[in-house]
């Protein structure tokens, strides 16, 4: 009974504390949520034209965001442990995880730190999956064919996934390859999740985020549209045209047979969902410019920022990512190129605004003190 007391206390306890530390960090991701809260509007008016109900921007991520949310907290703790293990190595590596855990990792500030945005994540995937389903609603695929020549035209007259089926065209490879590319949505969450909850660097964690939004925004729902197309895997059945990545296709259905190959089910389910006109999880077509190239490419960045071995390793997986995604029949090389050159210049273009930002900040600091 004393022990039953005592929990609920220190429950009571931490949401107070939680509860006070709150308003501060709404305040100061304000512009953040801002941007999320204008985006989802945005969504809600893309849903009513497009005849989606709008409760889908909360709901089609809902049943995949709470449980991936937990594992990602689980995921940063035991990170942590790792690095106790490998850099610190105490007597009783467990002892310090649980007393970082209770003093520094889960504090209610620190959880407060980081609810505002660890919740719009679920509203902002929400919205931006919802518009990007509306993406042929407002602008239809026109653009397949031509990103087809540049792709020849860039690769001395040859498609690429021709120049990398020799080196790929094996089933376990393409095992591989398929299971990397599907390992970006984890790595997405991971890190939004442990930006979100940083406190070690301010200034990176909004340059992330600021970049995160600005480029979803503006690749992958304005560019999107301006630059509509479906990419090789739809080619035949949007252009009408002679298919040039049938043989790819076919090897792809192959491959599957032998090892299941996830790209080759999603695929169909994407094309169903388009005639369709249904909306569900990672639902939309849209192949101009390759989102998962563009995030990866800014993950680089980020772990660049971090440590050096991150930055190589996220440097590498963003290289493997651009080949899957022509391997397995997804992209085009220049959604690719154009995902990760643009998403760089906006993380450019963040990064100057912000030092700019933040030193006439120092100097009004200065002067006032002064």
């Amino acid at each position: 009974m004393v022990a039953l007391r005592y929990l609920a206390g220190a429950v009571k306890s931490y949401l107070r504390q939680f509860a006070t530390a709150l308003p501060a960090a709404i305040n100061r991701d304000a512009l953040l949520i801002a941007i999320i809260l204008v985006y989802w509007i945005c969504g809600l008016v893309a849903a009513h034209i497009a005849g989606i109900p709008p409760g889908a921007t909360i709901t089609t991520y809902l049943g995949t965001y709470v449980p991936m949310t937990a594992f990602m907290m689980a995921s940063l703790v035991l990170g942590r442990g790792v690095l106790i293990m490998a850099y610190d190595r105490p007597a009783r590596p467990l002892r310090q995880l649980l007393q970082e855990v209770r003093t520094t990792l889960a504090t209610p500030q620190r959880v407060a730190h980081a609810m505002p945005l660890v919740a719009g994540m679920l509203l902002f995937g929400g919205t931006f999956t919802v518009i990007k389903t509306t993406i042929p609603y407002f602008a239809p695929f026109a653009w397949d064919a031509t990103f087809e020549q540049w792709d020849r035209w860039l690769h001395g007259g040859v498609a690429p996934w021709q120049l990398l089926q020799p080196i790929l065209g094996y089933p376990v490879v393409t095992r591989v390859l398929d299971w990397l590319y599907d390992l970006w949505f984890y790595i997405l969450s991971l890190i939004w999740a442990w930006q979100a909850f940083s406190q070690r660097d301010p200034l990176l964690r909004r340059q992330f985020f600021l970049t995160v939004m600005l480029g979803w925004i503006l690749l992958g729902n304005v560019a999107a549209m301006l630059l509509s197309s479906g990419g090789p895997c739809f080619f035949g059945k949007i252009t009408g045209l002679p298919d040039p990545y049938q043989p790819l296709m076919y090897y792809l259905a192959d491959a599957d047979r032998v090892n299941s190959i996830f790209a080759v089910e999603a695929q169909r389910i994407l094309w169903q969902a388009y005639i369709l006109r249904a909306l569900t999880v990672g639902a939309g077509i849209s192949a101009m410019p390759s989102m998962h190239v563009a995030l990866v490419t800014l993950f680089a960045l980020v772990c660049w920022r971090i440590r050096r071995w991150l930055g190589i390793a996220m440097t590498i997986y963003a290289i493997i990512v651009l080949i899957a995604s022509v391997h397995l029949g997804w992209h085009y090389a220049v959604d690719g190129y154009f995902g990760a050159i643009a998403m760089t210049a906006i993380w450019w273009v963040v990064g100057r605004v912000l030092a700019r930002h933040e030193a006439a900040r120092r100097r009004l600091a200065v002067t006032d003190a002064a």
